[in-house]
């Protein structure tokens, strides 16, 4: 099954490089916190402790299980996000992460298209990453 471990080392890859590309201070926090920095914040928190729960998963069930519950979470932060642009740049991250998920839970099953489409969504995410930087600030 080397595809599999493929497939669960893209979905680790691409959640370090999100980390990295956000990197813990994607939103600087000041004394009184914006809406937009603790979304900010709350956002790339998330996907720092996705990260570290991630570090020590060998498999690939527990890697796409892990996957799935911080694509939920996403989901769900990017919702309550008040500020108007952090909200579509999380909300675009959020959807476009889903779909790598969904991919990599399909390449697994053996879909050969879905498996192709890994290596595209995985640059969508990183790109959206950068969307999410940009609007959070450095």
């Amino acid at each position: 099954m080397p595809h599999r471990n493929k497939t669960a080392r893209a979905a680790a890859l691409v959640l370090v490089l999100v980390t990295a590309a956000l990197g813990a201070s994607a939103c600087s926090s000041a004394p009184a916190q914006s809406a937009k920095t603790t979304s900010c914040n709350d956002f790339a928190t998330l996907i720092a402790a996705a990260v570290s729960g991630n570090n020590g998963a060998t498999d690939q069930a527990t890697t796409l299980k892990n996957g799935q519950a911080l694509a939920q979470n996403l989901a769900q932060e990017a919702a309550a996000a008040t500020d108007p642009n952090a909200k579509a740049a999380m909300t675009a991250f959020a959807a476009d992460y889903t779909s790598l998920v969904s991919a990599i839970g399909k390449a697994d099953a053996g879909d050969k298209a879905a498996a192709a489409d890994v290596t595209a969504i995985s640059a969508k995410v990183t790109s959206d990453s950068a969307t999410v930087k940009s609007v959070c600030g450095n």
